[in-house]
């Protein structure tokens, strides 16, 4: 979702959790996050353990709303042509996203707030796989074979697109078509080449 469908921003990201006294350092990454920051994209805690738990770390009471505006660092808008690439692209396909994300992310990209035409995620996909709610993350092949299980698809006939190569790599391992794209580039003419030679 990040950096494929939203233009991310991990440097705000990092901003926001160091002014709060997270050690970006050890508890973030680009592609992955650790210890309890892990554990809430796994689904292993939901979010109000994750603000008790960042509330711990920091030394102060880190509410709700200030964990998701720390979150929210992430998200540096959604350019509206990838959106009409999007819909473009399901007139003929089905779409899925399949994301490591969390609650408060999650909660805004489902809201009328995603989008400057005030649609959310969710009516540009047919179905969303999200990994705190499907227990799994990427690069672990159970969350692609969930995935494929739900959708009742077949991994030779899926695209599978990413801007990390060991989760493109992990899904390629699974018979997926792949495509690892770099964060925040434009991907449609990349895509559309895949589909026609395939």
């Amino acid at each position: 979702m990040g950096g494929v469908i939203f233009t991310q921003n991990t440097e705000e990201a990092f901003r926001r959790f160091r002014n709060e006294g997270i050690d970006t350092s050890y508890y973030m990454g680009i592609y992955g996050q650790k210890d309890f920051f892990m554990e809430l994209e796994a689904g292993k805690i939901d979010a109000s353990e994750f603000c008790r738990r960042m509330s711990a770390v920091v030394g102060h009471e880190v509410s709700w709303q200030r964990a998701q505006y720390c979150w929210l660092g992430y998200f540096d808008g959604v350019p509206a042509q990838r959106l009409r690439n999007l819909e473009l692209l399901r007139q003929h396909h089905h779409l899925y996203l399949l994301s490591n994300t969390n609650p408060f992310m999650m909660d805004f990209t489902r809201s009328s707030r995603f989008s400057q035409s005030g649609r959310p995620i969710t009516s540009f996909f047919d179905q969303l796989f999200l990994s705190y709610e499907m227990k799994v993350c990427k690069p672990d092949k159970e969350i692609y074979l969930k995935a494929l299980a739900a959708g009742r698809m077949k991994a030779s006939e899926c695209l599978f697109v990413d801007d990390s190569r060991k989760n493109t790599d992990a899904a390629a391992a699974l018979g997926f078509h792949v495509l690892t794209v770099p964060t925040n580039h434009e991907w449609m003419n990349s895509v559309t080449e895949l589909l026609e030679t395939e």
